[in-house]
């Protein structure tokens, strides 16, 4: 349970920092913030994974480039989740998404490999 609270956290800040950053990303209320994070916590969390293994090939032949693709849909699809539950995020343009993308992407790995993991440790905080 630790566990899905962590990544829900995570994933709001990481939704957060692309909005504050992001010249092209408007969310004009904290609760639209939460919203798409929350709504991007649920996508990586089932969607992520199935896509993920299925393009496994094409990001093979692509060294990896084309895991910028998949977060960018990704986080295009949390985006449109959010307006249809409700909140008022706007993504101007394809380019503000894949920043967002990039941005959420880099949030994550830090606050999973740093807060999380912990600096020195071998084993995540939510098994002890």
């Amino acid at each position: 349970m630790r566990r899905i609270g962590y990544w829900l956290v995570l994933n709001i800040v990481a939704m957060w920092a692309a909005v504050m950053l992001v010249p092209g990303i408007h969310a004009p209320q904290v609760t639209d913030i939460l919203w798409a994070g929350v709504m991007l916590a649920l996508v990586n969390g089932t969607l992520g994974p199935i896509v993920r293994v299925l393009t496994c090939p094409l990001r093979l032949l692509s060294l990896g480039l084309f895991s910028l693709v998949v977060n960018w849909l990704l986080f295009l699809f949390a985006a449109w989740l959010s307006r249809r539950v409700g909140a008022s995020i706007v993504i101007t343009t394809v380019w503000a998404a894949l920043a967002g993308a990039i941005i959420v992407s880099i949030v994550t790995f830090v606050g999973q490999h740093v807060v999380i993991m912990g600096p020195k440790r071998k084993r995540p905080i939510w098994r002890e």
